[in-house]
């Protein structure tokens, strides 16, 4: 199977029709719109693309040049994926994609011949970096994931097409979290059992993409010019490398291909973070570890930022220090949206590609899409992804000062509402500032059960009006603003008043009047955050 050329990516057409489509046809294909795969799929996708469209047009000079891609892309990657043809084929026996020709496993051989994919245990626990195909798949029940939602984690018949298997290996290498894993013989050397984060998943960060009008848009949307990638090229000579496929190393010694595949920008768009060879059963696969990446989380081993990810500061120890900004449980990718959208400038704000955005205008905008992969150390959490059409003016500093003031009084009320709700539990239950007392450091968790419900139903309410807070920024110094704004502080009013109600019962006595002590508490402290001065404009 060549993915070059062979249908195995899920797409969508302009007609609304799902299709399977070729690497080529993503990026030269007008009729496609999108990709229609997971956040993490998207995302490793995302990288693919933009691989193959830098390696084939090169990298832009400047914003002069970066506005020609859109013509050349077509001609440029069609000749380039018919020249590395071979290096697209997903069982090469010399060279497979994104696999370790000839690797072996390093457990003792029973009958002494080495273990090869076809050789592996199908219960995704066997020795030596063997384990099922079903490990590529993060939603599946194998290794440290949940069999919440996959009944078949024990199936040892379970088999995957071959399209599934490059989705799933590209995705893996992508975002497969640190820890123990099997030993394999990559060339001479027998590998770690130990393995460290692939490129994206350090910290859950989000990754933010442009999104145009059809794929092979999108595509050149993301792809940015040499002085837009001045984080890189501080790096030095050679900053650019050249794509895992035309420099493949043979080993862990292999030092030049190591360093272009782990410390150049094309070489991490498609990384090696595990050494894999798949099965043509679709079944197994051995499995170990890969090259070790530079990260911008790590202080022994830095390197720029990811070019969707979104830098962050913060304040540790009344010093300010940079991080990547990542998946938040409980709190909605909308919520962040201010420190998503900020053009980059000296190594903090979002991602790359945002320097392509018009903000002179307020009427223009742009569609962003958001994609995170949570993870708590091996074990994978949840994936998110949001959508968004920000306005222009979301792009300038006045844009993100008003956003995150609006979100910061709905996080405010939300902070009220359940102390609203302790009131109510300290009237009707008189053990209540013992058990916390008892509680101890674990208090704060004690609060967090209590005011869940409240919590949920006011944020689940406050999500419904999100496109006033978008009205809010879009009218900014025109007559409109003032009216928006007071919608959207009647809103957050109303959602915590009706949050609180479906939390508190009030049928006794005693819980009427607990349900009033904290009505009445939330009332007055919802008035001073809703206030606002009378102005026309942010």
């Amino acid at each position: 199977m060549n993915l070059a050329f062979s249908p195995w990516i899920p797409c969508i057409r302009d007609d609304g029709s799902s299709c399977l489509a070729s690497l080529a046809d993503c990026l030269c294909g007008a009729s496609l719109v999108d990709v229609a795969v997971r956040p993490h799929e998207r995302v490793a996708l995302m990288r693919l693309f933009l691989c193959v469209a830098y390696a084939a047009c090169g990298i832009p000079e400047n914003y002069d040049a970066w506005l020609t891609l859109r013509q050349r892309l077509p001609e440029a990657v069609t000749h380039y994926l018919k020249q590395w043809h071979d290096s697209f084929e997903l069982f090469h026996p010399k060279k497979p994609f994104l696999q370790v020709a000839g690797l072996c496993s390093a457990s003792k051989p029973k009958n002494g011949k080495k273990k090869t994919a076809d050789d592996a245990d199908v219960d995704g626990a066997g020795e030596g970096g063997q384990v099922a195909a079903a490990k590529l798949d993060f939603a599946l029940a194998a290794g440290n994931n949940s069999t919440l939602f996959d009944h078949s984690g024990s199936d040892q018949a379970r088999t995957f097409p071959h399209e599934r298997l490059a989705l799933g290996l590209l995705t893996y290498q992508n975002f497969s979290p640190g820890g123990q894993i099997g030993s394999v013989i990559w060339g001479d050397v027998i590998t770690s059992r130990s393995s460290n984060d692939a490129p994206c998943a350090p910290l859950s960060m989000l990754h933010t993409f442009l999104r145009g009008h059809n794929l092979p848009e999108s595509i050149c949307l993301n792809m940015a010019s040499v002085d837009e990638l001045d984080a890189y090229t501080s790096l030095g000579t050679g900053w650019q490398g050249r794509p895992l496929w035309e420099m493949f190393p043979h080993g862990p010694k292999d030092k030049d291909a190591v360093h272009n595949a782990t410390r150049t920008f094309l070489g991490r768009l498609v990384p090696l973070a595990r050494t894999i060879l798949l099965a043509r059963d679709g079944r197994t696969m051995l499995l170990g570890n890969g090259l070790t990446f530079p990260s911008f989380t790590s202080s022994q081993n830095p390197f720029p930022a990811e070019f969707s990810a979104t830098v962050i500061t913060h304040k540790k120890r009344n010093k300010e220090e940079q991080t990547l900004l990542g998946i938040q449980s409980g709190r909605a990718i909308w919520r962040q949206l201010h420190a998503l959208t900020v053009k980059r400038h000296n190594g903090v704000g979002g991602c790359i590609a945002l320097a392509h955005c018009d903000d002179s205008d307020a009427s223009l905008g742009a569609d962003i899409v958001v994609d995170g992969f949570a993870r708590d150390k091996a074990k994978i959490v949840d994936t998110v992804e949001s959508v968004f059409h920000v306005p222009g003016i979301m792009l300038r500093d006045m844009g993100h000062a008003t956003y995150e003031e609006e979100v910061k009084r709905a996080e405010e009320m939300e902070r009220e509402l359940g102390n609203a709700v302790e009131t109510w539990r300290a009237v009707i239950d008189g053990g209540w500032a013992l058990r916390l007392k008892i509680a101890g450091k674990d208090k704060n968790k004690v609060c967090i059960r209590l005011r869940a419900l409240a919590c949920r139903n006011y944020w689940t309410a406050v999500e419904h009006g999100l496109p006033l807070l978008f009205q809010i920024v879009a009218f900014l110094d025109t007559p409109d603003f003032r009216p928006k704004q007071l919608a959207w502080s009647k809103l957050l009013g109303r959602s915590a008043m009706q949050a609180y109600a479906s939390a508190c019962s009030q049928d006794n006595e005693r819980q009427l009047r607990g349900f009033v002590a904290g009505k009445k508490f939330l009332w007055s402290r919802a008035r001073k955050i809703l206030e606002q001065p009378d102005k026309e404009g942010a």
